[in-house]
């Protein structure tokens, strides 16, 4: 019997090449979604000369544009793959302000829109028993939504901050996307601060914080764990979501550990309108 796959979003970078190599050495078969193809085709050699027997396929996604999202989803149905879990891990930090070709800030289109996108037109070529695991971040704790969100400008536009409301965003619309949906689960992972080039801020000051600030960082292994732990998660024995509004709560992975999240972020004022602004936008 074929086993239905698992999408790993930004999967040739830190982190979601260790979350591959996780879920590989696990028998499970990965869908490495990513925007350099060449990149992933080398790495996939080194994949198989480390798993053998490992089920690898390569197809070209950019979360900078809603054409290159709906040309993978066509994809998938054109491949004909079953399909049961999504990992969307791929992010960015840009220093500059710019907007992509369909008029969205690319912080914003990467981290936000094209996350909550490929999700909704994936949920009906997934198994009934689906997962989706979206990527967010410790600056959550720091970041706050108005109606501005999507007004961004230069004189708006921060790096961290900008990136820092990107996954905020994420992370408040993960709950009601899984209000919204009826056979499947839909959790968060936080990686913490993870080695990567990811945390390069492309500033004079990048020597310096590599020599002080990354020995302390995780290592992406480790960054990667709680969210292979968050896809592989089920919220009853029978792997049917439950209808007790307590198992369906949305969870939060962090290092070994995870929680249900607290009743307020369901109670922000901001999330109905970032829902309803957010579906305007995307056409959903």
């Amino acid at each position: 019997m074929e086993k239905s796959k698992i999408i790993v979003t930004g999967a040739t970078g830190s982190i979601g090449l260790a979350a591959v190599k996780s879920l590989l050495s696990k028998d499970l078969p990965v869908i490495m979604a990513c925007r350099n193809i060449k990149k992933a085709d080398s790495q996939r050699d080194s994949l198989i000369k480390q798993f053998p027997h490992s089920d690898i396929d390569i197809l070209e996604l950019d979360l900078n544009s809603l054409t290159s999202i709906r040309s993978f989803v066509e994809e998938i149905k054109n491949q004909g793959f079953k399909v049961d879990k999504l990992l969307n891990n791929a992010g960015i930090i840009c220093r500059d302000f710019t907007v992509n070709d369909d008029g969205f800030e690319t912080t914003l289109a990467v981290n936000y829109l094209g996350p909550l996108y490929l999700s909704k037109l994936m949920i009906p070529l997934m198994d009934n028993d689906f997962n989706i695991v979206n990527t967010v971040s410790v600056t959550r704790g720091v970041s706050k939504l108005d109606e501005n969100f999507f007004d961004l400008d230069k004189k708006r536009f921060s790096q961290l901050g900008t990136y820092g409301k990107a996954k905020y965003a994420l992370f408040l619309s993960s709950l009601t996307l899984s209000e919204k949906i009826k056979n499947g689960s839909v959790n968060l992972t936080d990686p913490g601060v993870v080695n990567s080039n990811m945390i390069s801020m492309h500033r004079w000051f990048d020597p310096l914080a590599d020599v002080l600030f990354r020995p302390f960082c995780k290592s992406p292994e480790k960054g990667a764990l709680p969210a292979v732990n968050a896809l592989l998660y089920k919220s009853t024995d029978n792997g049917q979501q439950s209808t007790d509004l307590l198992q369906r709560n949305v969870k939060l992975f962090s290092g070994n550990n995870s929680k249900v999240i607290s009743q307020k972020h369901y109670d922000n004022p901001m999330r109905k309108w970032l829902w309803e602004e957010t579906c305007v936008k995307l056409e959903i």
